[in-house]
């Protein structure tokens, strides 16, 4: 079991609890706790738990979150960190649990593993070019798409956009982009999207095979 002042990675992504939605990814390294690609339905009070299981009764509060960053950090070197796996968005006002993360090791073994894939677009849209995913970045090459008003690239499940990680806006005229992913956990997603925020429409995708 880690130990509270281990230097062990500790990941896992956000899923919403009931109608809310939350998304993004909670990385515990070196007595920080980090959100990044973080994104939540407003509340009136949020806070960021550790928990143990899902109940924030068997749980210690960390801090009250920024609902418009991204990315975020929290100290958490008063925390003895072998007692939770669980990091829950928590509205205290309202007494209901926005949205949590179970965390566990990663040794970086899946995030570290190559994977690639041939856009295609998607409807009456065309996309084409690679993408590679290897280590902490992801790569597009030959990239070309139809225009749009607001694409971005995300990570996700089979194309589903809203359980995956939106990573930045693409540019629309650059054949090789590259961008960070932030110690993202990699081996949750299969797919890299172009998706237009405006229109809610995606324009093409590639499947990732190791």
């Amino acid at each position: 079991m880690m130990k509270a002042n281990e230097k062990v990675m500790l990941q896992g992504s956000f899923a919403g609890v009931g109608k809310h939605k939350v998304s993004g990814m909670a990385t515990i390294k070196d007595n920080k706790l980090m959100l990044s690609n973080f994104v939540t339905d407003e509340g009136p009070d949020l806070h960021v738990y550790l928990v143990k299981g899902d109940d924030v009764k068997n749980g210690v509060e960390v801090s009250a979150i920024d609902l418009k960053d991204k990315s975020q950090t929290f100290d958490l070197s008063d925390k003895d960190l072998t007692k939770y796996d669980n990091v829950v968005i928590y509205c205290e006002k309202a007494h209901e649990t926005f949205g949590q993360a179970p965390v566990s090791e990663d040794m970086g073994g899946t995030a570290m593993t190559m994977m690639t894939g041939t856009f295609a677009g998607t409807g009456t849209h065309n996309v084409s070019g690679t993408a590679t995913v290897d280590g902490g970045t992801l790569k597009l090459t030959n990239f070309k798409t139809d225009e749009g008003p607001d694409l971005h690239v995300y990570l996700t499940k089979d194309g589903d956009i809203s359980t995956g990680m939106e990573i930045d806006a693409i540019n629309l005229k650059a054949a090789a982009q590259s961008f960070d992913l932030k110690n993202m956990d990699t081996s949750a997603y299969n797919s890299v999207v172009i998706y237009c925020k405006k229109a809610h429409e995606i324009f093409g995708q590639a499947m990732l095979k190791g």
